[in-house]
């Protein structure tokens, strides 16, 4: 059984989904007596880690890659030949093609860097991207959250091995999906402001990578976006809307702290529908 002694939980979280699978992931290891610490990427120089025994590393998946502000920190790590690595993509479509190969890119830095990957296995959460499953299928992934980390938990530490298996396609698509890099950036770019917006700042300050600029109390948007989605759905009078890929954003909006306050009711009947209708399938094989 492995005994890390020193463990960091890396993460990086647009609207909050993955930081509650880190902060989680850190809880469960407390229950067995395991202390961590954790460490938000876009606020930390990777050059300053001092590598860990072992090294959890969480991170949204974009299309069918791990977030740009994930893969530029672990490019900046130091080199280590004694760390042992966990990836946690979170998706909000599950362990499907393509995105089982949204770790592909990472692992070849961290196997060039000296790191040893032992295990990876994604998570899923509610959706903020182009469509969602609803409140109900929300709610249930948040419930079921603690029961799966504490799975994974005792994985690692058994000494199991799980990586993600993408298909030759899938691949190729995660190569491509770099391209969302460059497209991330003219979305952010086209995000634009209406006439009620109150000048708060907010959108600002929140932004991961500074891609946001205030100019006479007016939010200008430049070309350093990565499609995070956080600046959209944090406006507290909702009127940031891109120009282009408006299909991307929820019409009513991302609510995370809304799904975890709501009220614990009988699931069986609507799980079963959901999963007879074939849809959501990464997402319906996950609640199984």
């Amino acid at each position: 059984m492995l005994k890390p002694k020193k463990i960091t939980l890396a993460y990086f979280s647009g609207t909050g989904c993955t930081k509650e699978v880190c902060l989680c992931f850190a809880q469960q290891l407390a229950k067995k007596g395991l202390e961590s610490k954790t460490v938000s990427l876009e606020n930390h120089d990777p050059g300053n880690l001092k590598p860990p025994d072992l090294l959890v590393i969480f991170s949204p998946v974009y299309a069918f890659r791990l977030a740009s502000i994930t893969e530029k920190w672990i490019k900046g790590l130091p080199k280590s030949s004694r760390t042992m690595v966990v990836i946690v993509p979170v998706s909000g479509g599950g362990d499907i093609s393509p995105n089982t190969a949204c770790t592909m890119a990472c692992r070849r830095m961290l196997k060039k860097k000296g790191y040893h990957l032992i295990y990876e296995k994604m998570m899923v959460m509610p959706s903020n991207f182009g469509t969602n499953a609803g409140d109900e299928i929300n709610q249930q992934l948040l419930r079921i959250l603690p029961e799966k980390t504490k799975e994974m938990i005792e994985d690692i530490l058994n000494g199991e091995h799980h990586f993600l298996m993408g298909k030759p396609q899938d691949r190729f698509l995660a190569m491509l999906g770099k391209g969302e890099h460059l497209g991330a950036r003219f979305f952010g770019a086209s995000i634009h402001p209406s006439s009620q917006c109150t000048h708060c700042g907010k959108c600002s300050q929140k932004c991961p990578v500074r891609n946001i600029k205030m100019d006479q109390g007016i939010p200008k948007f430049g070309f350093r976006c990565i499609l995070c989605l956080r600046c959209i759905y944090s406006c507290p009078v909702h009127v940031l809307k891109p120009r282009i890929l408006t299909s991307a954003v929820l019409k009513d909006g991302f609510h995370l702290q809304k799904y975890k306050k709501q009220e614990s009711e009988d699931m069986s009947e609507k799980q079963s529908e959901f999963h007879l209708k074939g849809a959501w399938k990464g997402v319906s094989d996950y609640l199984q």
